[in-house]
């Protein structure tokens, strides 16, 4: 079989009167060699493509025979050599796996001169340097030269198929320039950070080290590249763009055994992103604090039917995915596995933190299909590898707030899951009216605790009718603060992880219906809880990373018609851990500067207008 579209000519090939089955046998595979089998009239039609690939000792050769064994006649014979010369006189021919070019050698000679990059002289003859080249080769030969190259296109054909949770990636041929690209594209690049410390020992800071990991592995002997199924789309798009066709073999596992009731719909910017990540079914979507990122997992759970394993950063986060199982898919709680938090079961879709994942990455092979990497821009790169290398899963959908990683390893992220398919920032989330405008996002300094304290206080009696939310870092932090505010006579609860979560379901309602107006907190609620809306933060202690500062301004971006956000950090100028933690943070201001920006431009239309109102996503879901 040669590239291109078959050219019929008008001859054709019958055989010659009743041929013993030895001899027909014999006439068949000579017609096969020149010609194509018309099955509605039973001949077999010359094809211009077969014809040019043959040498023309070959074509005297076959000529000879068919003379004998076909109804052809010396006068066809004749005409075929013409064609045949009409051909060469405008054709190269890539002769099999070795990959050598046949023609005129005027045109042989001029082929060698034009595309150097792609072809070398053995022996006087030219060749092209690697299959890799092939397709690239035949068509930039066409438009430049208007040279057809013909070639056998099963070189092209890799097979490919699923085996011991890795992908097997069978080829026709490989040569060295093949392979050492097959081999690139396999090879990981990441960054490990590392701490740089003093003379003394002392921790100064860290520094980010690249790595490499090659997870390509080649037999020669079986013509077969092996990689992990994190690799699928990157390697079927690499071989898509070079012309290979490949053949899908791999089998899919059945679809869950676990009636799934959807029970609730999208919003458009959440259809969007949907929609655009099913192209491929792989990707990563990333969709700033409050976005609801969540849901178009659920969405992607619902359509697919697939085992899923969901993948989460805290325990937190996993009781969150499992109310919403439970509460939007109706999955009953008691048919997910867990693994995490204590327990370790294994279900048709199951719920996992990634250090417990980790630890049991042989029991995950060859269980799911789907897999869904929440927070993924959080995870420590030697973690996310992990996981995301072992899991054998074909479909990845991978949930982040921002793209962006601290460590630089979002490039990572997108190989090993997909490449980014939708963004929205907050400034996007804040126009299309799901995201509250963040009215004021202002710093405090202090000289000493109780400096600190006392301008918390004046702080919030200037917001004394607003719904509150004071985050620290420490329990007893938390508790020194939540003190001084009762003595102050705030309506204010304290809620820390050792909070029993009945009484803080309770301090959750008195704080919707108004009785205290004030949660004083620690790092507890900084994600994976779900949150009454509140109007202000008050950042009074935290650490330096972005993820913790943007999930905690996130707590009080909840949109609703005239609501606005104020941001405040409070910042201890005496403690050098605050002050660092301040300064390695700081850049987070600037995601929201935007958005800010437009406020104070159309503040007057967003307070009075509720054109596109979008209620916050639990208002569509109870």
């Amino acid at each position: 079989m040669m590239s291109g579209s078959y050219e019929l000519l008008n001859l054709v090939l019958r055989r010659k009167g009743s041929l013993d089955e030895a001899r027909f046998r014999r006439f068949v595979e000579l017609a096969r060699r020149v010609a194509v089998f018309d099955p509605e009239h039973k001949v077999w039609r010359v094809s211009s493509s077969k014809l040019a690939v043959l040498s023309e000792g070959e074509l005297e050769g076959l000529l000879v025979e068919l003379l004998s064994l076909s109804a052809l006649t010396a006068r066809e014979a004749e005409e075929l050599r013409e064609i045949w010369r009409g051909l060469r006189a405008n054709t190269v021919v890539v002769r099999g796996a070795t990959l050598e070019l046949l023609g005129n050698d005027v045109l042989l000679k001029e082929v060698l001169e034009s595309f150097g990059q792609y072809l070398y002289s053995s022996d006087g003859a030219p060749r092209l340097k690697s299959l890799l080249y092939l397709a690239r080769f035949a068509k930039e030969a066409e438009q430049k030269l208007g040279v057809r190259v013909f070639f056998d296109n099963r070189l092209l054909n890799v097979t490919l198929a699923r085996v011991d949770g890795k992908l097997r990636w069978w080829f026709n041929a490989l040569d060295e320039v093949l392979v050492s690209k097959l081999t690139e594209l396999g090879t990981l690049k990441y960054f490990v950070e590392r701490a740089l410390l003093s003379s003394e020992g002392v921790y100064e800071g860290s520094e980010l080290v690249e790595r490499r990991l090659r997870v390509a592995h080649v037999s020669w002997r079986e013509k077969c590249v092996t990689t992990p199924v994190a690799l699928y789309q990157k390697y079927l798009d690499f071989l898509a763009s070079e012309g290979f066709t490949v053949e899908n073999k791999v089998e899919e596992l059945p679809e869950v055994q676990i009636p799934l009731q959807k029970r609730f719909e999208l919003l458009p910017h959440q259809e969007d992103a949907f929609k655009a990540w099913y192209r491929t079914r792989r990707g990563t979507i990333a969709i700033f604090t409050r976005g609801g990122k969540s849901f178009i997992a659920l969405e992607a759970i619902y359509t697919l039917r697939k085992p899923t394993l969901i993948l989460v950063t805290t325990k937190e986060l996993l009781q969150t995915w499992l109310d919403y199982l439970e509460r939007y898919l109706g999955v009953p709680k008691h048919s997910v596995g867990i693994l995490g938090a204590g327990e370790r079961k294994l279900g048709g879709i199951t719920i996992a933190t990634y250090t417990s994942a980790v630890k049991a990455l042989d029991a995950l092979k060859g269980r799911f299909e789907f897999v869904v990497f929440d927070e993924a821009h959080h995870v420590p790169a030697t973690t996310f590898k992990s996981v995301a290398l072992n899991v054998d899963a074909i479909y990845r959908m991978a949930l982040s707030a921002t793209p962006e990683r601290r460590d630089r390893n979002e490039q990572l992220l997108y190989e090993l899951c997909g490449n980014l398919v939708f963004k929205l920032t907050y400034d996007d989330l804040m126009r299309l009216r799901v995201v509250a405008p963040i009215e004021r996002f202002e710093s405090f300094f202090a000289e000493g605790k109780e400096e600190k304290l006392s301008t918390l206080v004046q702080l919030l009696r200037r917001y004394e009718t607003s719904k509150v939310l004071v985050f620290t870092q420490y329990l007893t932090t938390a508790e020194e603060v939540y003190a001084r505010l009762l003595k102050e006579g705030f309506k204010a609860e304290l809620i820390t992880g050792e909070t029993p979560p009945l009484k803080r379901e309770l301090a959750f309602k008195r704080f919707l219906e108004g009785r205290v107006n004030v949660l004083v907190t620690t790092t507890v609620l900084d994600e994976g809880v779900t949150v009454p809306d509140a109007e202000v933060a008050v950042i009074y202690e935290g650490t330096g990373e972005a993820r913790q500062m943007i999930q905690r301004i996130g707590r009080v971006l909840g949109y609703q018609p005239g609501k606005t956000a104020k941001v405040f950090e409070l910042v201890d100028i005496l403690n050098p851990r605050e002050k660092s933690a301040y300064l390695r943070r700081s850049w987070v201001r600037e995601l929201y500067a935007e958005g800010m920006r437009y406020y104070r431009e159309s503040a007057a239309s967003l307070a009075e207008s509720s054109t596109g109102y979008q209620r916050r996503m639990d208002y569509y879901l109870d």
